[in-house]
C-alpha cells in the first residue's frame, strides 16, 4: 500500500538493526524493546482503556469469515474464554513493553499456531492462518481499534500522533508475518483499507459464536452470584460495541444494532471518559494497577523508575 505524501515512512523492523552504541558497549545498553518508550505505541498500549480497544477490536475481527472460521476450529475460546483473552491482552502487551528476545520468542510461538489450514465454514474457501491478507485484516482491526477508543476516550493524541503510531505498528505486522509494503503506514490510509474490505465481510455462524462468548464469557456460580462482574463485563462489552464504525454494527444482530442505536454517540464518548478516568484513578490509589506487568517491567529495564530509597 502505498504511503500518502506527508505520512509517517514505515519504520524499519528491529531484526534488522543493530543497536546503538560505539567500542562494543551496544550489548550492554537498555533494551528498549520493539518501539521504545518515547513511542506512541507505549502511550495507546499503557492506556486504562486498551481492553476495551481489544474487546471492540475481537468484535471486528471476527466479521472476517475465514478468521471467524480459524477461531473456532484452532481455539479454545469456548472452554477457557478468560485465558484466551488474557493471552491476546498479554500479546500485545508483551510485544509493545518486553525486551526484543522476548518480543521475538512470542511472535514466534504466534507463526507457528498460525500454521495451518482454515476455510470458511459455509463456502469452504481453502486459505491458511498465515495467508498475508488474513493476518493484514487481524493487525488493521487491532491498530484502528486501540487508537479510536483511546482518542475517543480522552488520551491526547493529534493527527501526526495517531499517523506515527499506525507507522509504528508495520514492525509489530511484520514480526507476525506481513509484508511491511501492504501495511497501512498513516490512518489515512489505514481508513482506505477498511474501507476495501468491506464487502467481503459478514456474520457467518462461526462469528455469531465467538462474538457470543466475547459479550457474555461464563462465569463461575460464586462470581455470578455474589459479586456484579457479570454486569460489569456487560457494560464494557456493550461500550466496546458501541464504538464499533456504523457499517459493522449493522452486520450483528437486531437486538446488538438496536441496543447500540439508542445510545447517542455523546453518551459513547462520555462512558469512555469516565472510565479512562476511573482506571487512572484507581492506578493512582493502587500504584500495582497503574500498569501492566509488561510495562512495569521495561520501565525497570531501562531504568525509567527510579528505586524506591531503603530506610536506615
Amino acid at each position: 500500500m502505498p504511503t500518502r505524501p506527508g505520512a509517517p515512512a514505515a519504520v524499519v523492523d528491529l531484526r534488522d538493526r543493530a543497536p546503538a552504541g560505539r567500542d562494543g558497549d551496544a550489548a550492554e545498553r537498555p533494551d528498549p524493546g520493539l518501539f521504545g518508550p518515547d513511542s506512541v505505541s507505549w502511550r495507546v498500549h499503557g492506556d486504562p482503556l486498551m481492553g476495551v480497544g481489544g474487546l471492540r477490536a475481537l468484535l471486528l475481527q471476527s466479521l472476517h469469515p475465514v478468521v471467524a472460521e480459524g477461531f473456532d476450529a484452532h481455539s479454545r475460546y469456548r472452554q477457557e474464554p478468560w485465558p484466551r483473552l488474557l493471552r491476546t491482552a498479554d500479546f500485545v502487551a508483551l510485544t509493545t513493553f518486553g525486551s526484543v528476545e522476548q518480543v521475538h520468542r512470542a511472535a514466534a510461538h504466534v507463526r507457528r499456531a498460525h500454521d495451518r489450514p482454515a476455510r470458511a465454514r459455509d463456502d469452504g474457501t481453502p486459505r491458511r492462518l498465515d495467508d498475508p491478507e488474513l493476518l493484514l485484516w487481524v493487525h488493521c482491526c487491532l491498530v484502528d481499534s486501540m487508537l479510536h477508543v483511546v482518542r475517543r476516550g480522552g488520551l491526547d493524541l493529534d493527527d501526526r500522533e495517531a499517523d506515527a503510531y499506525v507507522a509504528e505498528q508495520v514492525r509489530a505486522a511484520a514480526l507476525l508475518g506481513v509484508p511491511p509494503s501492504l501495511v497501512p503506514t498513516c490512518t489515512a490510509d489505514l481508513t482506505d483499507y477498511l474501507a476495501g474490505v468491506r464487502d467481503g465481510l459478514r456474520l457467518s455462524d462461526a462469528a455469531r459464536e465467538a462474538v457470543a462468548v466475547v459479550l457474555a464469557p461464563p462465569l463461575h456460580p460464586v462470581v455470578e452470584l455474589a459479586t456484579p462482574a457479570r454486569a460489569g463485563w456487560a457494560s464494557i462489552a456493550g461500550l466496546a460495541f458501541a464504538t464499533l464504525p456504523d457499517w459493522a454494527r449493522r452486520l450483528f444482530p437486531l437486538p446488538l444494532r438496536t441496543g447500540a442505536a439508542v445510545v447517542p454517540e455523546a453518551a459513547v464518548s462520555s462512558s469512555l471518559r469516565a472510565l479512562r478516568l476511573t482506571g487512572r484513578g484507581v492506578g493512582a490509589l493502587v500504584p500495582a494497577l497503574r500498569r501492566s506487568p509488561h510495562e512495569r517491567a521495561a520501565r525497570r529495564r531501562l531504568g525509567l523508575d527510579a528505586p524506591v530509597p531503603q530506610e536506615a
